[in-house]
C-alpha cells in the first residue's frame, strides 16, 4: 500500500505522515526532504539554480521512484499536486489524503517559516493571506480528488486508519 499525503505548505503534512506510517508500521517518505538528498541542495536553492519549470521535474522523477517501493506513507511537497499530472500519478498508484487547514492556520504557520521560503519571505499576514486564496483558486481543485479530504477538527491518524478501514484498505 502507498498513502500520498497531498495539501498546501505548512498543512502539516510532514508531521501528520509520520505519525501515520509509525501507527500503520509503514515507512516514511518526505519528498522535498527525498529531492534535497539526491541533488545535494535545498528546494530553495533547486528552485534558484534551475526555476521552477527544473524543479518539478526533478520532483515528478523522484514521485516516479518512489512509486516503486510499497508499504510506504509519502508527505509531498505542497504544489506536487498541481504540477506534471502527479495527483494522476498519485491516484494511480496509492491512495490519496488531502489535509484542509483554514486559511487562518496557514497564513499563522507561513509567518513563523517564512524566512525558510522565498516565495512569502518579508510579506505582512495580509500579503501571506492573499497568496494563500489565490494559491486555493490554483491549487484546492487538484487536492480535492484526493480520495480522502481530512479536515483540522478529524486530524488524527486513527481517523484516517478509520475511514482506510472502512473501505477495506487496512
Amino acid at each position: 500500500m502507498r498513502i500520498f499525503i497531498v495539501g498546501f505548505k505548512t498543512s502539516g503534512k510532514t508531521t501528520f505522515g509520520r505519525e501515520l506510517a509509525g501507527k500503520m508500521k509503514m515507512d516514511f517518505i518526505d519528498l522535498d526532504e527525498m529531492i534535497e538528498r539526491k541533488s545535494g541542495m535545498t528546494i530553495p536553492e533547486l528552485y534558484m539554480r534551475g526555476g521552477e519549470d527544473s524543479f518539478r521535474r526533478e520532483e515528478r522523477d523522484m514521485l516516479k521512484e518512489i512509486i516503486a517501493s510499497d508499504n510506504i506513507v509519502v508527505s509531498t511537497g505542497g504544489g506536487a499536486a498541481c504540477h506534471c499530472d502527479n495527483m494522476t500519478l498519485m491516484e494511480k498508484y496509492g491512495e490519496t489524503v488531502y489535509l484542509k487547514a483554514a486559511d487562518e492556520t496557514l497564513a499563522t504557520r507561513m509567518l513563523k517559516v517564512a524566512h525558510e521560503r522565498p516565495v512569502i519571505m518579508g510579506r505582512t499576514k495580509e500579503e501571506i493571506m492573499d497568496y494563500i486564496t489565490k494559491l486555493r483558486r490554483k491549487c484546492e481543485h487538484h487536492y480535492l480528488r484526493a480520495k480522502f479530504v481530512i479536515e483540522e477538527q478529524d486530524r488524527t491518524p486513527e481517523k484516517l486508519m478509520e475511514k482506510l478501514n472502512d473501505q477495506g484498505l487496512v
